[in-house]
């Protein structure tokens, strides 16, 4: 079987504490109904620098991925201009291995 990864490179004008207090009031709950629905199967948020990091999301397939981009979209679109911030997504198939 194939899973999907996306990764979002992220840079905010505002420090990573005040990134994490929106995080934890707007994504994560966000995140957390997309886990519960089945769409996201997992997802992890790292930090780079001062203001820049990286979120990781795994999905079971591409139509998961797809799903949750529909609604992820506006919502990143929302916090960019909250926090005046830039965003680059990637993403790619995973082979199951072993």
């Amino acid at each position: 079987p194939m899973s999907y990864t996306r990764v979002l490179v992220f840079e905010h004008q505002v420090s990573w504490a005040e990134n994490m207090k929106r995080y934890k009031a707007e994504s994560e709950p966000f995140f957390r109904q997309h886990k519960k629905d089945k769409t996201l199967e997992s997802w992890s948020i790292v930090q780079t620098g001062e203001n820049t990091g990286f979120a990781i999301f795994k999905f079971k397939n591409k139509a998961k991925m797809n799903k949750f981009l529909k609604t992820a979209n506006a919502h990143r679109s929302d916090v960019a201009k909250d926090l005046n911030s830039q965003f680059w997504a990637y993403a790619g198939t995973v082979k199951a291995s072993g």
